[in-house]
């Protein structure tokens, strides 16, 4: 026989040996390689794992739109944690200002009222499913709108919190929820004259749940800015508390300040500015800011700063230092208050705190550059506090 032949013959002998083993009624898989499923038990899988995302997220901006609504302090044009004070620090640190101050900074109330009613009804079109995918582009829209904002000064980006929200958001945009996990599936059915169930028209069905949608946050927002307001809303006091008054002089004072002048050597040269200006006559070139009889250990003095035009603040220390600081946060531009139990400058919107015994430098929140400080003289003979910068 030849080689070929027995090639061949073994070959015939390997094919008759496989017919008569009997197979495997499962095929072998290794663990790599998943196995074939239904494709609605696959879609039932990666909705329910993409539950808790959908959830946090909507409850999450239900509660932010709640939040302002409930503040005091949000919906006013002007002052600490209001949304005024917020759209103007924006015109200086977002890379949209110019849009800020064109269409927010004029309507600066009916923007925060606006947002703050976007977000209640993008978290209940998120929890209930109306509107699923509409919500979750209108939360996507929303979060890239905070990110070019609020969190546009955060450095490095990863520690903003905006981006995370704007992906999540976008995420479930892609993924939707047909009907599952929703209430949609409970809206009526229309019927026909032979008895026959029928659903109603895409177009009638897009218009309830509109409608529906829209209520509920009304709903939520009014019974908010109503009786939230007045039970929940939060005091203003501790942060953001100073309401400014002016002594005949035109400078704005803490009005809870000691008016009773210093003792004797408490304006020494302890006493002197951020800027380290020195208690001399030639010093005292600039406009004068507070008196020393204005301030108390513990209390502050806010006052414009003429040269950059951003609100400052004068605090004398418990060791009898005077310092003065621009209250523009370097994380988003809110303008920080003076909290008299810590006795740091915090900021309202983002939770910013900085320590004005060791240069305002940050002790927690989005970042890590303190406050610009602001030189000051301090002429202990005429007890005038003048900036020299």
């Amino acid at each position: 026989m030849s080689r070929r032949d027995r090639l061949r013959a073994q070959r015939e002998r390997s094919i008759r040996d496989q017919q008569r083993r009997p197979r495997d009624p499962s095929p072998r898989r290794d663990g790599w390689e998943p196995e074939e499923q239904d494709p609605t038990r696959l879609l039932e899988r990666t909705l329910l794992a993409l539950l808790p995302l959908r959830v946090f997220l909507g409850a999450t901006f239900v509660y932010a739109g709640v939040d302002k609504l409930v503040d005091p302090a949000f919906l006013q044009a002007t002052g600490p944690g209001s949304i005024g004070s917020q759209l103007e620090a924006f015109v200086k640190v977002s890379p949209i200002g110019p849009l800020v101050h064109l269409f927010g900074q004029p309507f600066p109330v009916e923007i925060g009222l606006l947002i703050a009613v976007a977000e209640i009804a993008i978290g209940l079109g998120a929890l209930s499913g109306l509107l699923f995918r509409l919500s979750a582009a209108g939360g996507f829209a929303l979060s890239i709108l905070f990110w070019l904002t609020a969190s546009w000064a955060t450095k490095p980006y990863y520690y903003g919190p905006d981006l995370p929200y704007a992906f999540g958001w976008l995420t479930l945009a892609l993924a939707g929820t047909p009907r599952r996990f929703t209430i949609e599936a409970l809206l009526p059915r229309g019927s026909d004259d032979t008895g026959y169930d029928e659903p109603f028209s895409p177009e009638r069905r897009l218009a309830l749940k509109a409608g529906l949608l829209g209520i509920a946050a009304l709903a939520v927002a009014g019974l908010a800015g109503t009786v939230g307001a007045s039970v929940l809303g939060r005091p203003k006091s501790g942060v953001g508390d100073v309401t400014p008054t002016s002594d005949p002089n035109g400078i704005a004072l803490d009005p809870s300040a000691s008016t009773q002048p210093l003792a004797a050597g408490e304006g020494s040269s302890a006493a002197t500015g951020a800027g380290g200006a020195a208690s001399t006559p030639a010093a005292a070139t600039g406009p004068v800011v507070a008196r020393l009889s204005q301030l108390a250990s513990g209390r502050v003095v806010t006052f414009d700063d003429p040269v950059s035009g951003d609100p400052g603040v004068l605090i004398k220390l418990r060791d009898g230092t005077i310092v003065a600081f621009d209250t523009v946060c370097t994380h988003a531009g809110c303008t920080v208050g003076y909290d008299r139990r810590s006795g740091y400058l915090v900021c309202p919107c983002h939770g910013a705190a900085f320590d004005p015994a060791h240069q305002a430098q940050p002790i927690a929140g989005p970042t890590d550059q303190p406050l610009t400080p602001i030189p000051i003289h301090v002429d202990t003979a005429s007890g005038r506090i003048t900036l020299t910068g």
